[in-house]
């Protein structure tokens, strides 16, 4: 969001500075007790950004679209910590994928993105 805010002009509350100060006061309480620390998964969030972004549509011919706004919601993140909570209970069964499907997996992810 801070990425987009400069292209949209728009002003967010306190509340995108409490999720910062919330985010290192979890990462000091972590390393008191030995924990791994909180990203804040820095590519995924600009990608969802640009993914949720609102482009014109009415353009002259060979002009770059404008941006007219971002549609702001929180459901994806809470879907994605729902799915990696579900991915712990279910560790008995992932532990039966072979590791050449996992390195073939990152390694495609790793290429294509390039």
């Amino acid at each position: 969001e801070l990425i987009m805010m400069e292209k949209t002009k728009e002003e967010k509350g306190a509340g995108l500075h409490l999720d910062i100060v919330l985010l290192s006061g979890l990462n000091m309480l972590c390393s008191f007790f030995g924990g791994p620390w909180i990203c804040a998964a820095t590519v995924r969030a600009v990608s969802h950004v640009s993914a949720l972004t609102v482009m014109s549509t009415t353009n002259v011919p060979g002009e770059s679209p404008k941006v007219v706004g971002v549609r702001d919601q929180r459901l994806t993140a809470t879907m994605v910590s729902i799915m990696i909570g579900c991915s712990v209970l279910l560790a008995p069964i992932l532990k039966l994928v072979p590791f050449a499907v996992l390195f073939g997996v990152f390694l495609y992810m790793g290429v294509s993105g390039m």
